[in-house]
């Protein structure tokens, strides 16, 4: 599993900002850990298309009423991430949390690219 660098559908004239992420990896997945903080599940989208695995996520602005912002630093954009994901990857063992600003998602490994154990049987 690799990052994507480039994405033709994503225009250079938005700006994003590049959720941070954890990738782990053991015999039977790949788990993926992103930081999205003032996001809600119900403002991602998660997308599989081909080999390209596409996060995207709308961060409602916050503006309460009757207050005059005088400081910020608090960033207010969107999330976008884009991975290229290997063919040893099944499509329909993909599963997705969100808890507290982290979406974690598990990629399970196809059957036949996991290490076999060989039994050794007497001669």
């Amino acid at each position: 599993m690799t990052e994507k660098t480039k994405n033709e559908s994503h225009t250079t004239d938005d700006y994003v900002l590049v959720p941070l992420a954890d990738i782990y990896e053991t015999t039977d997945n790949y788990t993926l850990r992103l930081e999205m903080p003032g996001v809600t599940r119900d403002r991602l989208d998660i997308t599989l298309d081909k080999n390209e695995l596409l996060i995207k996520a709308n961060v409602e602005e916050y503006r309460p009423e009757n207050r005059e912002l005088k400081y910020s630093e608090f960033s207010q954009h969107d999330y976008y991430r884009a991975f290229t994901v290997g063919n040893d990857v099944d499509v329909n063992g993909i599963n997705a949390s969100f808890e507290n600003g982290v979406l974690t998602l598990v990629l399970r490994k196809h059957e036949a690219v996991k290490p076999k154990k060989i039994a050794i049987t007497a001669a």
